[in-house]
């Protein structure tokens, strides 16, 4: 007695996943645009850190400063998401060590403003400690909108992965006509166990999550079997139509060849000596 049992194979994946949020050119232009105009208007309408009282006496007003702070941010991360970019190891960076690369556009960030601002006021002078200071200013203004940004992307790209799938489950539904082409039931290919001839009719046998369900057809296997699917349901026998992708067990015994499907424990299939050969070559290993 032989027998041939079909097992799922699984695969699991060790490797971090990579960043891939700022593949994309639009995702990388979105990100420095909404960047800039969040930190401008929030720098403008708001005046953290007591921004206004920085530069009293100088003759310039805030909001070109504000612009140039908000420039020293474009050009950091045009360099970074553009140029840098294409360095070796940026492109193999992961959802994790991608935080590093955001703390050295703040780093970045920060020198530049900190430069700027330097040059045009006669109180600040280029020292560890004003550069420090104003990383603590970056650290807590820059990343809000750019967590923001990237919030989005993953978002979008969600939703959109949802809705792949959604259409691949609709593509993979089965319609189940009657001997008038009305439709009866519509089912997921998965989900379609077992069509079994009876006179008449056709016995369906499905699951509805894990209950299975039984529907009587009015139509003839030949009709039902040119309209499924070929590669997912292949003859047994000249009354039974089987989803191959359900067979967990292949035999033979005092009785002949028989199939079990998975969820249909109570029904034996039996191969006939027509389909046999078919189905031998589906479940015998090659070698």
């Amino acid at each position: 007695m032989k027998s041939f049992t079909t097992l799922p194979l699984i695969s699991y994946a060790t490797r971090q996943p990579r960043f891939t949020l700022l593949d994309s050119v639009s995702n990388r232009v979105t990100l420095i645009l909404f960047c800039s105009v969040f930190s401008f208007l929030f720098m403008y309408l708001f005046l953290p850190f007591n921004m206004n009282l920085w530069y009293e006496g100088i003759d310039i007003s805030l909001a070109p400063i504000f612009l140039c702070f908000t420039g020293c941010g474009v050009v950091v991360l045009s360099v970074t998401q553009f140029l840098l970019a294409k360095l070796p190891f940026r492109k193999k960076l992961t959802n994790a060590t991608y935080l590093a690369w955001f703390i050295g556009e703040i780093i970045l960030v920060t020198l530049l403003v900190t430069i700027f601002n330097v040059s045009i006021s006669p109180v600040f002078f280029f020292t560890l400690d004003e550069y420090i200071t104003t990383l603590h200013y970056t650290a807590l203004l820059l990343p809000l909108p750019y967590c923001i940004a990237l919030l989005w992307f993953y978002t979008r790209e969600q939703v959109s992965k949802l809705r792949t799938l959604e259409k691949g489950k609709e593509d993979n539904c089965l319609q189940i006509t009657d001997e008038h082409d009305k439709v009866v039931l519509t089912v997921h290919t998965s989900k379609l166990l077992l069509l079994k001839a009876e006179d008449n009719y056709v016995q369906l046998f499905y699951l509805v999550g894990n209950s299975l369900h039984k529907e009587l057809v009015r139509t003839t296997l030949k009709k039902m079997e040119e309209k499924l699917p070929a590669g997912h349901f292949v003859r047994a026998h000249r009354s039974y139509l089987i989803n191959i992708g359900k067979v967990v067990l292949f035999r033979k015994n005092s009785k002949g060849h028989q199939l079990q499907l998975e969820g249909l424990e109570e029904i034996t299939v039996p191969v006939s000596a027509t389909f046999l050969p078919a189905i031998q070559q589906r479940f015998t290993p090659e070698g």
